[in-house]
């Protein structure tokens, strides 16, 4: 169970992406993909969570304001088009779009639409990142 409240973000915005309709694979990050024994999919979604400085809002102990960026790649095997690659990262795009998350008296609002990057050609993938920027406050002690 996540009880800081930069765990308390990432696991409320990966569930709330685990939870969209006909979700893809999702590699974790540092977690093993695929579990062991499985063969990787052809098609996924890699998680990279990537926290900022907290904001000083107020002097004392008052919660504090954090901000950061889910990163959710689009993972294609080469030679299938890119066509499903970007409707997929518009349906993630749409998933967090103009949301807010409350998790453990934390409120997580999605600050500006998220977008997709140019697509990244590797070897034997189609990368799409999607960035999808939040903003949320410490609870209150």
């Amino acid at each position: 169970m996540a009880t800081t409240t930069d765990a308390i973000i990432f696991d409320a915005l990966q569930a709330h992406l685990r939870t969209m309709p006909n979700v893809l694979p999702i590699a974790g990050p540092n977690i093993t993909f695929p579990a062991a024994g499985q063969t990787k999919p052809e098609k996924f979604l890699k998680l990279d969570f990537l926290p900022n400085r907290t904001r000083q809002i107020t002097l004392g102990d008052d919660p504090q304001q954090k901000i950061g960026l889910l990163q959710v790649s689009v993972m294609w095997p080469v030679g299938k088009g890119i066509l499903d690659a970007v409707e997929t990262t518009g349906a993630i795009i749409n998933r967090f779009k103009n949301q807010v998350l409350f998790a453990s008296g934390v409120k997580i609002t999605i600050s500006s639409e998220p977008w997709a990057a140019s697509p990244i050609q590797d070897e034997d993938r189609l990368n799409i990142p999607v960035t999808v920027p939040y903003i949320a406050f410490e609870p209150e002690t």
